[in-house]
């Protein structure tokens, strides 16, 4: 986890919400909305970052012990396995909407 360095906080305006931007080394990023000692999680980046190092999982070992109640919301179907991994480790929560990308195309020839 030293490779992360340690967690920087910052805020910004979204719309009529602020968005918390947690920021690591090597452009990592945790971005959600703060209520007390709940987070809403929108979303992780590793940046440009290989997949599968740890390090999401790491930004959120470090994100953790700052919040009772981390749900994450706006999951890609594709990062379904990744989110339900976190979850059965304690790193977060509750498991929200899910964004599913079809493979199927509906459209029809003319």
């Amino acid at each position: 986890m030293e490779r992360l360095g340690k967690v920087n906080e910052n805020i910004y305006s979204y719309g009529e919400k602020t968005a918390t931007v947690f920021k690591f080394n090597d452009g990592v990023r945790i971005i959600g909305f703060k209520q007390k000692d709940d987070f809403d999680l929108r979303v992780l980046t590793i940046g440009f970052n290989p997949k599968n190092n740890g390090l999401g999982e790491n930004a959120l070992r470090l994100v953790r012990p700052l919040f009772k109640n981390i749900s994450v919301n706006e999951i890609s179907e594709g990062a379904l396995l990744f989110w339900t991994k976190m979850k059965e480790r304690g790193l977060v929560n509750d498991l929200g909407s899910v964004k599913w990308e079809s493979s199927i195309d509906y459209t029809m020839p003319c």
